[in-house]
């Protein structure tokens, strides 16, 4: 019987000093891709350190309007050739290439990270109820099962593992229709003394003046960025069976998860599943608590408790030093 239902994401594998947080991530890539760093900051604009600390959400934070605007001018259709009317979607092809080249890089450099990350401290072990206890792992690594002999059967790796051959699931939270709402451009008011004649006139030079090229290519931009929202409710649908077994948990411990945007529909159906059960969150230095707090009364979420893993240390496992003779 499964009663134990543990939700791990990254504040795990930190506390345990695996070098995996996006700000190791953006060191990485500045001492090993500089090019493709570049390469994002010349399409979503200087990318920070804030930019790179919230590294997946920020994928969804592209500004379509700059961006498709500036490939437009650059590929604006030439009206005196004959082949006029194919020119109308250089700007869009050059924004689907631009992008998909962009997140393809991404994408490898980020396993290539993931596959050279350090191995966890022993040191760091936390007590964790191993008995009746079932885990889903939002990280890539195998800090379950080689630091504590975790069987890989209840462990479901939510976005992959370093021992899959297929892709890690790595992107966003939002969809097309909420992207295309944060790049709606603003258009110009006419004046209210305008006749019936002036206003169509009006409304008729605001249409030229939005060419059918720049719409194209803040579509495919748009439909870029969406490419790389994360695909929950497939997912979920995927591991439908594992989820199953849920029914019966009665405690949950949730730790290292930021609760993020694309984090929460996953909660959403675990408590969809698992009715009543008693909820235990980690959090570091009381970064989060703020936003477990507002989890659980938006969820209904009465018994729960707040800890941080530095304090469940396991001690009975480490090795105690002879003392000197």
């Amino acid at each position: 019987m499964t009663k134990h239902l543990y939700i791990i994401g990254n504040g795990f594998d930190l506390h345990h000093g695996i070098n995996s947080s996006y700000k190791n991530f953006q060191e990485w890539m500045y001492e090993n891709h500089p090019d493709v760093i570049e390469k994002v900051d010349e399409i979503y604009g200087i990318c920070n350190e804030e930019w790179w600390s919230d590294f997946e959400n920020q994928l969804a934070s592209l500004d379509a309007i700059r961006y498709s605007s500036e490939i437009a001018n650059e590929n604006r259709p030439d009206l005196t050739s004959d082949h006029c009317d194919g020119m109308w979607t250089d700007a869009q092809v050059e924004v689907e290439n631009q992008l998909e080249e962009l997140y393809s890089e991404l994408r490898k450099c980020f396993h290539e990270w993931i596959m050279k990350l350090n191995p966890p401290l022993e040191s760091k072990k936390v007590k964790l109820i191993i008995q009746d206890s079932i885990f889903i792992n939002f990280n890539y690594t195998k800090t379950l099962e080689n630091l504590y002999g975790i069987n890989q059967h209840n462990i479901l790796h939510i976005h992959g593992c370093i021992d899959e051959y297929e892709n890690f699931v790595l992107g966003h939270g939002k969809s097309y229709e909420e992207l295309d709402a944060l790049n709606e451009e603003e258009l110009p008011i006419p004046s209210k003394d305008l006749d019936e004649y002036e206003l169509s006139q009006f409304y008729e030079e605001q249409a030229n003046s939005y060419e059918l090229h720049e719409q194209l290519a803040r579509q495919a931009a748009i439909s870029g960025v969406a490419s790389q929202r994360k695909p929950v409710e497939e997912i979920i649908k995927k591991h439908n069976q594992f989820f199953n077994f849920l029914a019966e948990v009665t405690n949950i411990y949730v730790y290292g998860l930021a609760l993020s945007e694309v984090d929460i529909p996953y909660l959403k159906h675990i408590l969809s599943i698992v009715k009543s059960a008693k909820w235990e969150f980690s959090d570091y230095k009381d970064f989060n608590s703020a936003k477990i707090k507002r989890f659980c009364e938006n969820n209904n979420i009465h018994d729960y408790d707040i800890i941080e893993l530095k304090n469940i240390i396991d001690t009975t496992q480490q090795k105690i030093p002879f003392p000197d003779l």
